[in-house]
């Protein structure tokens, strides 16, 4: 039987090996597959929430998709990480907007 120590130094040694494997962009890691459920449903709710306010502000949706889906694909390749996405800086939204809009 091993000593208690020297089965805690296996057990850390097993759990670092695991938080190694994979890193944030490999969908196979538990952080890559977070990630990119993660975009996926921001870009999801994204789309859908501007949509919504779009219409509410008088455009019709069939106007107002397509510049949201631009705006979530824009955003999306330039707004870093989680806490970018849920309150993204005003110079990358207009940024996004002025492509997007300039793509109508």
């Amino acid at each position: 039987m091993l000593p208690r120590s020297s089965y805690i130094i296996a057990v850390l040694t097993f759990l670092l090996a695991l938080t190694a494997c994979g890193s944030a962009d490999d969908e196979n890691s538990l952080t890559g597959a977070f990630n990119k459920s993660f975009d996926e449903s921001w870009s999801t709710e994204f789309v859908a929430g501007c949509v919504t306010e779009s219409t509410k502000a008088g455009a019709t949706e069939a106007d107002a998709t397509p510049v949201c889906n631009c705006l979530a694909k824009e955003l999306g390749k330039n707004l870093d990480g989680i806490s970018e996405k849920m309150n993204p800086p005003e110079a990358k939204l207009d940024a996004a907007t002025e492509i997007c809009l300039g793509d109508i």
